[in-house]
């Protein structure tokens, strides 16, 4: 089973991947699990003219590597290889749309970094379910 788990650097996201690689067996998950963390675009589009396109970029490129530590540092503790996807946009819909890629099943915990985020299960949990070609599990 090809597995897509979202990451935001929270400790409900590294709960996913813990989760994925404790029941992998059961899952019949492939060796190598992909990691997928969308960054919300900078607000103000005046930023970008202002900063420069480059320097945005990195920003985003390196707001994911922080993100993704802690999962692939856990990942490679478990023998497993992780591919990775960095998005720019919003977080749910990116996410559901990536699972279209292929994937059986995207995991995902259920809140995330920001405590609107938190609300109930999360409404990035909440977009990703609604919108999800493939089934999501939703991790606590």
């Amino acid at each position: 089973m090809k597995v897509l788990v979202a990451i935001d650097g929270s400790s409900s996201s590294l709960r996913a991947v813990e989760y994925v690689t404790k029941h992998a067996d059961v899952f019949g998950v492939t060796p190598d699990i992909t990691l997928i963390n969308v960054h919300l675009p900078i607000p103000s589009p005046r930023a970008k003219a202002w900063v420069g396109k480059d320097v945005v970029d990195q920003y985003y490129a390196e707001e994911a590597d922080v993100a993704l530590t802690d999962a692939l540092a856990h990942l490679k503790s478990a023998g497993r290889t992780a591919n990775v996807i960095k998005l720019v946009g919003e977080p749910g819909h990116k996410v559901a749309m990536a699972a279209k890629d292929g994937f059986q099943m995207v995991v995902m915990g259920t809140h995330g970094r920001t405590a609107l985020g938190n609300l109930v299960m999360g409404s990035v949990a909440n977009r990703t379910v609604a919108e999800s070609p493939v089934p999501v599990l939703l991790v606590k």
